[in-house]
């Protein structure tokens, strides 16, 4: 069993989550005072980490089951302080590649990063490089993944109560509340399936307005869909872009948006984004052509010679993988 999500879910004070190896099933888990990589086991304690932020704004990893906090002591990882303090401060990094490099406070200004301490083991340690690691945030979130693109003005995320499917939006009463509480009054959706007629009058009678241009999970919109996203996000307000899991299909609406802006974008820049699939970069260069008039130098989609991650999937969606 693997843990929710892909790993790359944002960091917020007051949130439960697993912290894995990117892209495997082994997660931290506390074994008296020492950390260890075990097996995903769904609502282990021993695995769930809640996020803490202390006086100085540092940022601290507490156990569920042990109250203990995440850390280090004589160049040991361990989780055994009672509060958070110097030695419990943890900096996690954004990678372009996906997930997070993990780095801890070992005194005298000194930053480690946390890795595997052998390939046989599952044992961690502090140590050069460190290891990708990933963040899977748990409980029934409205949305995973919120974060502002242009603050105040452009933000994403994932659909509304996003579990592995296109289908499983859903825009109740909490959706509403939750797009409300941060001032966003425009809706545009890239999730295949649009939202039925009483979402919709939902969303309506609390003055947010919703365009959907469906485009399958993983595919590409067309020229004419990327200037339906540019003539909605133009009429303005404080607008929400999201797909399905927040990531290929919004990162697409995100680059094209900053490319009618004036922008010119690297295959990076739309990885950055979280642009996933080779057909996703063509049409983003196609766009680029169309709009600047002139070939970019970024680099071919395939060029970095792999894919990102598959969704890490459920048991009940095991046997329906993508």
């Amino acid at each position: 069993m693997f843990p929710p999500g892909r790993g790359n879910d944002n960091l917020n004070v007051g949130q439960k989550y697993v912290i894995s190896l990117y892209g495997t099933n082994e997660v931290f888990t506390v074994e008296g005072r020492d950390i260890r990589l075990r097996g995903y086991t769904k609502d282990s304690k021993n695995q769930i980490w809640i996020c803490t932020e202390n006086k100085d704004n540092q940022i601290g990893m507490q156990n569920e089951a042990s109250s203990l906090f995440l850390g280090q002591w004589h160049s040991l990882f361990l989780c055994s302080a009672v509060v958070q303090k110097s030695w419990e401060n943890l900096y996690f990094t954004r990678l372009s590649l996906g997930g997070y490099k993990l780095v801890i406070n070992c005194g005298n200004d000194r930053l480690k990063a946390v890795q595997r301490e052998d390939a046989s083991k599952p044992d961690l340690r502090i140590g050069w490089p460190g290891d990708q690691v990933g963040l899977h945030q748990l409980g029934q979130s409205v949305v995973r993944r919120f974060e502002w693109v242009v603050p105040k003005r452009l933000a994403r995320s994932s659909a509304p109560y996003y579990d592995f499917e296109d289908s499983d939006q859903n825009m109740n009463e909490t959706s509403i509340d939750f797009l409300m509480g941060h001032g966003i009054n425009r809706i545009i959706s890239l999730n295949e399936i649009p939202l039925s007629s009483r979402e919709k009058q939902r969303l309506k009678a609390a003055g947010i307005s919703y365009t959907h241009v469906k485009v399958p999970d993983f595919a590409a919109p067309t020229q004419l869909q990327f200037d339906e996203i540019r003539d909605a996000y133009a009429k303005g307000g404080v607008t929400l872009i999201y797909c399905g899991y927040g990531d290929g299909r919004t990162g697409m609406a995100i680059s094209a948006l900053q490319i009618f802006e004036g922008r010119k974008l690297s295959h990076q820049d739309y990885r950055d984004h979280g642009v996933q699939s080779p057909n996703q970069l063509t049409a983003l260069d196609a766009l680029s052509i169309r709009i600047h008039g002139v070939e970019d130098d970024s680099d071919s989609p395939g060029a970095s010679g792999t894919e990102p991650p598959p969704y890490a999937v459920s048991d009940k969606d095991k046997s329906d993988k993508r």
